[in-house]
């Protein structure tokens, strides 16, 4: 069975390649290759993603039907090709994606900008699923936004070094949240300098990760993200309509159980640490801007 490829996100080898098959589900599957490098084969459905292949796959195939862990592999001529398989996966005229989230540049002092972060508070509150992280890693979490506010970019490492790898799952919440901060960084003007400082210290600190999890990790500090928590930052730096945030909230929060609350958790606490006027979000107001006086340039609405 040969099944096309619709794009090849960043990160994906333009040149031949050989490697094996570490995990498979029934509509994605992670490849190790032989360099040590990871991407991923994911179905359309999915969304496109960095170092991720998305697929033309069928309704109703399964992934598990043709693959199986350990399986070697190898790309030559643009298809890709398993051991002991007849799926091949033709990798030829698929365009290359980018999330583009570099070209962004949010600012909370349009008030469009600022209704449509607020919407986008208000969805992920009465989603719920951010909570658990909230919980647990408060202080942790107040710390990585200081140092985002100071730009200190010691102190912003100390913290992200706090957040690797906790939480449950292959994608563990605290490192979801460090792709979703690493999006508000890259995607506000103020902070692309700083994003640029930090990164090769969070691509050092994604080896202490799961290999899915450190991809992600890894893209996120160089600048990419997956496609459904870039339309997020997309309408919210557009000043989109409710209808439009919301919806790109709703589709972001559809993956994994907790994976995208925690992304857009950490992009929206992102904003408020990037921003170079200090803001918080009320229950009273769209955006107000922080008086010189408060304690913490965000308060998530409750």
């Amino acid at each position: 069975m040969r099944i096309a490829a619709l794009a090849t996100g960043a990160g994906v080898p333009a040149h031949d390649f050989a490697g094996r098959i570490a995990e498979v589900h029934a509509r994605a599957a992670l490849i190790t290759l032989r360099d040590g490098w990871c991407i991923t084969l994911l179905g359309s459905e999915l969304g496109r993603q960095p170092r991720g292949i998305s697929l033309d796959l069928p309704e109703g195939i399964s992934l598990r039907q043709f693959l199986s862990p350990n399986a070697e592999l190898a790309k030559r001529g643009g298809v890709i090709r398993f051991a002991e398989s007849t799926l091949a996966i033709d990798l030829r005229g698929a365009p290359n994606w980018r999330s583009g989230i570099a070209t962004l540049a949010f600012d909370c002092r349009r008030p469009a900008v600022a209704k449509a972060y607020r919407t986008a508070w208000l969805a992920l509150e009465r989603d719920g699923r951010s909570d658990g992280l909230r919980d647990t890693a408060d202080t942790k979490l107040d710390e990585l936004s200081k140092a985002i506010r100071g730009r200190d970019t010691a102190a912003a490492a100390r913290a992200m070094a706090a957040l690797i790898g906790l939480g449950n799952g292959t994608t563990p919440a605290g490192d979801d949240y460090l792709v979703g901060i690493c999006l508000a960084l890259w995607s506000c003007s103020a902070t692309k300098a700083f994003a640029a400082a930090l990164c090769p210290k969070l691509v050092a600190l994604a080896a202490r990760s799961s290999d899915l999890s450190g991809l992600y990790l890894q893209e996120a500090a160089r600048g990419e993200v997956s496609e459904r928590l870039a339309e997020v930052a997309v309408g919210i730096c557009a000043g989109g309509s409710d209808d439009v945030v919301e919806n790109a909230i709703i589709t972001a929060l559809s993956v994994g159980h907790s994976s995208g609350a925690a992304g857009i958790f950490g992009l929206l606490n992102g904003y408020a640490a990037c921003a170079e006027t200090p803001f918080h979000a009320s229950a009273d107001s769209v955006l107000a801007p922080a008086s010189e006086t408060a304690v913490r340039p965000i308060a998530t609405p409750k």
